[in-house]
């Protein structure tokens, strides 16, 4: 395998974790509840005991809602995930919807290293060298985490007992669980939502999950979807040999620049892309998460590559729903960043430090071209760009146990995840037995994509998300439960 080759793989490897959660959502979707917005003094360093670390801080940005907070209520508290915390509130409206019936103030609060809580000012100077980028660690967002809930609980709420449960979705999900873990003391409980908690380096040995649940996905939209899917990465690839093949994918996905034989290689990146989203995003009503679709995407999609025999073109007018549904934009570009101005720097480097999530593809079980997942030339691609030590097995140890799937010492954390969400593959449902030491519901959601129980309560809900939210609630209710205490919901 040529190195040029290795490195496009790597590439590819790194779009990919990008898509974990939340981290390609959209800045502009209309604001459903409202909050103030407050900042609190952060150490850089909470591990440190030196004079020079105990002086240095930086502003996080919390958002708070006490619409509904009552003394003797809850602390609903999300453990912000890879953006500005604005865009999880936006797309959480869950956490909303049920905090009247446990008169539950409502946080949110936002990762260091995303968003404008930079410990060092800006996105720029945070990541302008190792000795800088080195305090972004799952750790020491954890501590920050911790640090809000005892300060909303002492002075904020003036509540020192206020029962507080993290909620999370994907890598927020996985934040929330471990805050349950590791400060017990703290969190109550914990709603982790489509959190690949099980998905790093020596835990799982079959890493071709994510891509064998979008191919059932897509064939349960339309048996044929697949295969057409399958015969296009060939004819592409072969299409971009030519001069005349290059014009005419060009004009087929209405690029914004003529190809070349490396946009070529980007347009089946794009489209991989485009393929593991939809189905993240396979939800039943419209929605403009990851960009503006129709209601269950892959059905829509699946349905327009009817209107053609050949494959490319089949595929390229399915595209046009994914990447121009409202018709608004004159071509695809594809040297844009899809998650804006979000900046996705941090995740980057988390993806290539701690947070390393292996992903392979195999033609022979999924839709997909063969993509190896190789850790040492992944590790070896990310010390070179971050000049620093990747860390591919200690988040297995540190919250996993030795054998990675040693939950035995848990308590009180609710684990969902969504049949159609390719992210499941990662998520507690691949194993029936009892892995925590108690009350930790694992639930897969008949109907769901990516954390849908999360979200706002639509009428188009399916009954799975209802069933799942409902049992969400009744475990806050025992977790939250005081002697005498009735909850109206």
């Amino acid at each position: 395998m040529t190195k040029l080759l290795v490195l496009l793989l790597v590439l590819l490897q790194m779009a990919l974790t990008q898509r974990l959660m939340g981290s390609l959502l959209r800045n502009d979707i209309p604001q459903e509840n409202s909050w103030k917005t407050i900042f609190v003094k952060q150490r850089v360093d909470h591990f440190a005991f030196d004079q020079a670390s105990n002086e240095r801080h930086f502003s996080q940005k919390i958002l708070v809602n006490l619409d509904h907070w009552k003394p003797g209520g809850a602390l609903f508290f999300y453990t912000g995930n890879e953006g500005a915390i604005e865009l999880f509130a936006q797309n959480t409206g869950f956490v909303f919807d049920i905090a009247p019936a446990f008169d539950a103030a409502v946080v949110f609060a936002e990762h260091r290293y995303y968003g404008v809580s930079m410990p060092y000012g800006s996105l720029n100077e945070s990541f302008s060298d190792w000795t800088k980028s080195r305090y972004l660690t799952v750790e020491q967002a954890m501590a920050d985490f911790a640090d809000n809930i005892v300060w909303l609980k002492e002075s904020y709420l003036n509540k020192t007992d206020t029962p507080a449960i993290t909620f999370g979705g994907s890598y927020g999900g996985m934040l929330a669980a471990w805050m349950r873990a590791k400060y017990p003391s703290l969190v109550q409980g914990a709603i982790a939502a489509s959190a690949p908690v099980w998905m790093f380096p020596g835990m799982l040995k079959d890493f071709t999950g994510p891509y064998r649940i979008i191919t059932q996905v897509f064939r349960d939209a339309q048996p044929d979807c697949p295969a057409k899917v399958t015969q296009s990465w060939d004819v592409i690839t072969e299409m971009g040999k030519t001069t005349a093949g290059l014009k005419q994918l060009t004009n087929l996905f209405r690029t914004c620049k003529p190809l070349d034989r490396d946009g070529v290689i980007s347009l089946s990146n794009w489209l991989n892309g485009m393929y593991f989203d939809m189905a993240m995003v396979n939800y039943p009503y419209p929605t403009s998460f990851l960009a503006d679709l129709p209601a269950w995407p892959v059905k829509e999609f699946c349905r327009r590559t009817n209107t053609s025999e050949d494959v490319v073109t089949a595929i390229a007018t399915g595209a046009q729903m994914y990447s121009n549904y409202t018709g608004k934009l004159e071509c695809l570009d594809l040297d844009s960043d899809p998650a804006g101005d979000l900046g996705m720097t941090g995740w980057d480097y988390q993806a290539c430090m701690e947070m390393i999530l292996p992903i392979s593809s195999d033609k022979s079980v999924d839709m997909f071209p063969d993509d190896k997942f190789d850790l040492e030339s992944y590790v070896s691609s990310c010390e070179q760009q971050w000049n620093t030590t990747a860390r591919p097995f200690w988040l297995k140890y540190f919250f996993g146990g030795m054998d990675g799937f040693d939950f035995s010492g848990y308590s009180k954390i609710f684990f969902s995840n969504g049949r159609l969400d390719p992210w499941a593959a990662g998520g507690t449902v691949i194993i029936e037995e009892k892995f925590c030491l108690a009350d930790c519901p694992n639930i897969l959601i008949e109907d769901g994509a990516h954390h849908l129980d999360l979200r706002s309560s639509n009428p188009a809900d399916p009954e799975s998300v209802l069933m799942a939210r409902k049992q969400e609630v009744d475990a806050i209710k025992r977790w939250t439960a005081r002697p005498g205490t009735r909850f109206e919901l």
